[in-house]
């Protein structure tokens, strides 16, 4: 763990469930434990105590079970990679059919745009307009960047995840606009969420079930911030139809006990992880500079592979409400 941004280094989807401690060792306030894999652990006494207060009733919802909203094209096979023309952008007819491609597959990408900052912000004058936040209403992301204590800005491959977690209302979409591309990989991997849920639920609907009902609470932490929101990580509405995902293993804070269901939302949290995550499901985006890519935050998970050289955009975030209202105006959708 990042000691500053407390955002997670390990890959604690690939610690054995069975590992066990076989010493401790207390220094004054600090614990350290030795682990039979041969991995040593060293934790802030005081901190431990916090967590283990700290517990929390999980959120509770009546009804159980799930549906995928009616209209969408799921998948869960890797498609083909492809691009409207940016001049789609400026062209109202030929737009349209660009919008329904993001509203039926949840992601949309445009090739040919001039380099700078004004094919982006016509894209999300298209959807919206970019939203402010941390990082700023219109924002530049560059390899080595040091703005922000985000993984965002190294050069390893990131696990997909969605963004703003740690938000009460997380970002409808994502817009990005690349600028300069050098070196190898960096490719951006995207998942449709929506498919993965109905997998999850077909094959372990109480599981399933389970994520539905129980908040996990998220955070971003940085020298003057300290944001933290929760909310189930699949989020359903009033009539079962489901509307939101939320999933960062980076920015997630500790699940705590509550009502003893704890080992349960783990187990179920990894078995959601471990569908979502198969690489048979992967949509690779290749980049290169003058392409723009734009797509669902709250349907599509994402990440990106390794990446050498230098990889720099220019991208914003856009709220929900603004799609869903693009989508009513442009016929789409009621």
């Amino acid at each position: 763990m990042n000691p500053e941004s407390k955002q997670r280094l390990t890959d604690t989807f690939a610690i054995d469930p069975s590992v066990t401690p076989v010493a401790v060792a207390i220094d004054g306030s600090w614990l350290d434990v030795d682990w039979d894999d041969g991995t040593r652990t060293g934790h802030d006494i005081a901190t431990l105590l916090r967590v283990g207060e700290a517990r929390r009733r999980p959120a509770v919802r009546a009804s159980s079970g799930f549906a995928i909203p009616a209209g969408l094209q799921l998948w869960s096979e890797p498609q083909e990679p492809s691009w409207f023309d940016a001049g789609v952008i400026d062209d109202d007819d030929r737009w349209i059919e660009a919008l329904d491609h993001l509203r039926l597959h949840g992601w949309v990408a445009f090739d040919g745009a001039a380099l700078g900052e004004t094919a982006a912000r016509k894209l999300a004058a298209r959807i919206g307009y970019p939203r402010s936040s941390i990082f700023g209403d219109f924002w530049e992301m560059k390899s080595g960047a040091t703005e922000h204590m985000d993984s965002a800005y190294e050069t390893f491959a990131l696990d997909v995840h969605t963004d703003g977690t740690y938000s009460h209302d997380a970002p409808g979409t994502i817009l990005f606009a690349q600028q300069v591309r050098t070196g190898d990989g960096g490719d951006s991997v995207l998942i449709d969420g929506f498919a993965a849920a109905r997998d999850f639920q077909a094959a372990n609907p109480d599981a399933a079930d389970l994520l539905t009902r129980y908040s996990v609470r998220a955070h971003y932490i940085e020298p003057g911030v300290h944001l933290v929101a929760e909310r189930p990580p699949l989020r359903v509405d009033d009539d079962g139809n489901l509307v939101q995902l939320s999933f960062n293993n980076y920015d997630r804070a500790p699940l705590l006990p509550a009502d003893g269901l704890v080992d349960e939302v783990i187990d179920a949290y990894n078995a959601f992880r471990a569908v979502f995550t198969d690489s048979a499901r992967a949509l690779l985006h290749p980049w290169k500079p003058g392409r723009l890519l734009v797509f669902d935050n709250w349907r599509l998970f994402h990440g990106r592979t390794e990446f050498t050289g230098d990889r720099a955009f220019f991208g914003c975030y856009t709220n929900h409400e603004d799609l869903e209202g693009a989508y009513r105006v442009a016929g789409l959708t009621t």
